[in-house]
């Protein structure tokens, strides 16, 4: 359990990483053309939305909480719309990135609460899982009009989601011994 523990986690650091070149790219190159960011960013949403997908699938299977089906299903969906709709990505891409990004904290919220009464750091994963959360908000309800400033944004929005995301993963793969023996106690339990 522990070596899918690890292969999980390293799955998700290299992706957030992925996203804070992405993000990063964004703010030093905002005339960059919308469309563009919007096709990578999609590329990059549906490819997260698959590995939540599968690690969810791979997670129940040993009884780990960790719920990816829903927000991979819908960073599937709207990257899938993203790409085939790229004329429209200015209006969508900064709410999509917003709801994908509150979805996404929920499981770390979620991760934080099952994880409460267990030896693991449980309360730094509810702090950036509140702070991942309240930048999702954010970003859902404070839409830019200019496609520079939205790119601008987005791009620092992807950096501060992705950071936590590293953040978040660093914690569980620095503390897997700790968190698997919570995990297998709970089993036993069961």
């Amino acid at each position: 359990m522990k070596e899918i523990f690890r292969k999980t986690t390293n799955s998700i650091i290299f992706l957030s990483s992925i996203a804070c070149i992405v993000g990063f790219f964004m703010i030093i190159n905002p005339s960059m053309s919308v469309k563009t960011i919007g096709v990578i960013a999609s590329i990059y949403i549906i490819l997260q939305g698959i590995v939540l997908v599968i690690i969810d699938l791979k997670a129940n299977k040993y009884y780990i909480p960790f719920d990816g089906m829903l927000p991979g299903i819908l960073s599937i969906l709207i990257g899938i719309i993203l790409v085939s709709k790229p004329n429209i990505i200015s209006t969508i891409f900064t709410i999509a990135i917003g709801v994908w990004i509150a979805l996404s904290s929920i499981n770390s919220i979620r991760m934080a609460v099952a994880l409460k009464n267990d030896d693991a750091p449980w309360f730094l994963l509810l702090l950036l899982g509140i702070l991942d959360l309240i930048v999702g908000v954010i970003v859902v309800f404070n839409p830019f009009e200019a496609s520079i400033s939205m790119t601008v944004f987005a791009g620092i929005m992807i950096m501060i989601h992705s950071i936590i995301n590293i953040i978040d993963m660093a914690v569980l793969k620095h503390d897997v011994k700790r968190i698997s023996n919570a995990i297998e106690k709970r089993l036993k339990e069961i």
